[in-house]
């Protein structure tokens, strides 16, 4: 008994001199084993768990916030999350009475004290993050308010609205995962209890725009009468809002603008003239003035209105300024027609009707313009050949029979500019030479015209423009092309083979060179000739058939070589 005894007491020795010894002299405040909320503050004193409580980790748990697809990621702590440190330090140290201290360390040895902190969260400071850093959660970009018009008034047409927290769902929310205190990043739908309107100034914007436009404004043009009101509905379609949410801009549609007072104003002015070509006595090249003409409204127009809404003016007079559209000196100098580059003379019997025809269609085209890139065609440009236009009847060839019509000789002119563009090296678009071979033109290297076709297209391929020059005399007529010297062209060589029966085809090749690198190009034109009143196969030809064609020419036996 008295072993037992002793056995006990030695026991309760230890138990005391271990508790005396861990707890007291090597341990703290806090019994060993102790935690809250998972953090270990056991053997600490006080200051040192409220230090170790503090620093964070019971409160910067990550905290994914998301809407939909945007989502910002911040911590439980700048959300507004706090700890009850002191209440947490306070149940952690509370010890029982002093003899049954021993005993609770050695129950501190075999288990541990675990306790739960008490979260909270300060709502203001949770609809504070919200109000600084909503559009970012959100990823909202309200921009500046669009106004247009409609019905004649100005509209906000894209309101735009703010989502609205339920901070108190949100609240619970959060302090579920603070307490949770997990290692993973907490993800968190917001809740939205509504939307909340959003101004962005549109209303001082549309006030602003209609006091500008307010009583329409009264536009005339210097030297005219006509006086226009532009009303209220019109000048807000002029307007334009831009700019952003701090510096919004109100200004006008220079466009739109510019384009309704001409539309307005069509209607003034004068037509301008060209200018026009000449060549003088010496063959020089001439230009001659011309008038610019004038139409609605000079380009500062916009800027004049602008200024009269800003000022509250009434009325406003624009000036008118020159035709954008008529070709004036500078255009025709930058032709640089400036000397011959193609020339040739054919001869007539002076004193026949045909020479009426010649001279008359020299006369209608004698200063045409082939621009760059351009064509000269003899039907385009003079039409149908008519007595009212001056033509009289002349002789023609009719499917290989000649015969009479009104313009009758004219394909004698344009024999004449086919060589003049042959040897000024111009390309060809449509031709066709006569039926019949005449001795007064070049074999092979002619052309006629009837209306509507055959027709003699000229092409411009040089970069400069070209000036048709034809002049008569009383017994021959020379059509002369000025322009840049471009290319060199000859004749370099002619064929001709049978076609048919009765027909002959003549290939002229033609040598080119380029003046600016010397390059060579050679190409060809042709003809085909046929006895009078034969088709090819050898069959007569019929005068009266709708389908023949009509060349205007005569027979060889009235002409001279």
């Amino acid at each position: 008994m008295r072993n037992a005894l002793l056995a006990v007491a030695a026991v309760l020795m230890a138990v005391v001199a271990g508790w005396l010894i861990d707890d007291k002299l090597l341990g703290g405040d806090i019994a060993r084993n102790t935690s809250v909320s998972g953090v270990d503050i056991g053997k600490l004193d006080r200051n040192e768990a409220a230090e170790r409580l503090g620093d964070g980790r019971l409160t910067d748990r990550p905290i994914e916030l998301f809407n939909g697809a945007n989502s910002f990621t911040t911590t439980a702590a700048e959300l507004g999350v706090t700890v009850d440190i002191d209440t947490a330090i306070n149940t952690a140290a509370d010890r029982p009475f002093l003899l049954l201290q021993p005993l609770g360390w050695v129950g501190s040895l075999l288990s541990s004290d675990a306790i739960t902190a008490e979260y909270d969260l300060d709502i203001d400071q949770l609809a504070a993050f919200f109000a600084g850093g909503a559009e970012s959660v959100f990823d909202l970009d309200f921009g500046r308010p669009v106004i247009e018009v409609v019905d004649g008034q100005f509209v906000e047409v894209d309101t735009a609205a703010m989502p609205i927290v339920d901070l108190d769902e949100l609240r619970t929310r959060v302090l579920e995962a603070a307490r949770d205190n997990a290692d993973t990043i907490a993800r968190i739908e917001i809740p939205i209890g509504g939307q909340e309107q959003i101004d962005r100034g549109a209303d001082e914007l549309i006030a602003e725009a209609n006091e500008l436009v307010e009583g329409g404004l009264f536009i005339r043009v210097t030297g005219e009468r006509k006086r226009i009101l532009i009303p209220e509905e019109a000048l807000r379609t002029w307007i334009v809002f831009g700019g952003t949410v701090d510096e919004p801009t109100i200004s006008l549609n220079e466009t739109l603008a510019q384009a309704t007072v001409e539309s307005l104003f069509i209607d003034i002015g004068e037509d301008g003239v060209e200018p026009t070509f000449s060549i003088d006595g010496s063959g020089a090249v001439r230009i001659l003035g011309n008038s610019p003409g004038s139409e609605c409204c000079e380009f500062d127009s916009v800027d004049r209105i602008w200024e009269a809404l800003q000022n509250g003016t009434p009325e406003i007079e624009l000036s008118p300024r020159e035709d954008i559209d008529a070709r004036g000196i500078e255009w025709a100098e930058s032709l640089q027609i400036k000397e011959l580059v193609g020339e040739f003379t054919t001869n007539y019997v002076a004193g026949q009707s045909r020479v009426v025809n010649i001279q008359r269609i020299a006369e209608l085209t004698r200063g045409a313009i082939i621009e760059p890139g351009g064509e000269f065609s003899i039907n385009d440009y003079v039409g149908r050949r008519t007595r009212a236009n001056g033509f009289v009847d002349a002789g023609v060839i009719v499917n290989g029979v000649f015969n009479t019509s009104v313009g009758g000789g004219i394909s004698q002119y344009a024999t004449t500019l086919f060589n003049a563009a042959f040897f000024a090296g111009l390309d060809f678009g449509e031709y066709q030479s006569h039926s019949i071979y005449i001795d007064r033109y070049p074999y092979g290297r002619e052309a006629t015209v009837s209306f509507p076709n055959p027709d003699l297209e000229i092409i411009n391929n040089t970069p400069y423009g070209v000036l048709v020059w034809p002049t008569t005399t009383d017994t021959s007529i020379t059509v002369q092309l000025f322009s840049t010297k471009w290319v060199e062209a000859e004749q370099t060589g002619q064929s001709e083979r049978r076609q048919g029966v009765s027909c002959t085809s003549v290939t002229t090749e033609r040598t080119r060179t380029w003046i600016e690198d010397g390059r060579t190009e050679v190409d060809t034109v042709t003809a085909r000739y046929r006895p009078e009143g034969l088709r090819c196969d050898g069959s007569p030809s019929d005068p009266a058939d709708r389908a023949t064609t009509t060349t205007s020419t005569v027979p060889p036996s009235t002409t001279v070589p």
